[in-house]
């Protein structure tokens, strides 16, 4: 059963990644005035959707300490990059860092993937 969560949640990580690679077109298409923001906010909100959902798994799949730390600190991470474009007019200098927290997030989600790897081979 276990085996079979980490290998879900595996699934899921891919997901997000792939799902943050179609985050940054979708904000250069707005960038560029092919597109509004619409498409972006809506697939922030599925993602931020698709993270809790990989830290619940992890949670109840007791799928080790470092897996669940990982998507922990995703979770936090998408919080913050959902208030960031918030801060645009009080605040423009701390939301411009909306894209260098969406790096993070990759780098994160790779660092989960890597993670959850070890796990299934341990």
């Amino acid at each position: 059963m276990q085996k079979n969560l980490l290998m879900v949640h595996q699934w899921l990580v891919r997901i997000f990644m792939a799902g943050l690679l179609v985050q940054f077109y979708l904000a250069g298409t707005a960038v560029f005035g092919a597109e509004s923001y619409q498409p972006h906010r809506m697939l922030g909100f599925a993602l931020t959707i698709l993270v809790i959902l990989m830290l619940v798994l992890a949670l109840v799949g007791r799928l080790g300490r470092k897996v669940v730390g990982m998507a922990l600190l995703l979770v936090l991470l998408v919080i913050v990059q959902a208030l960031l474009p918030a801060l645009r007019g009080p605040a423009p200098w701390i939301a411009a860092l909306h894209p260098a927290n969406a790096l993070v997030l990759m780098g994160v989600s790779v660092r989960l993937s890597r993670a959850g790897q070890a796990e299934a081979a341990g």
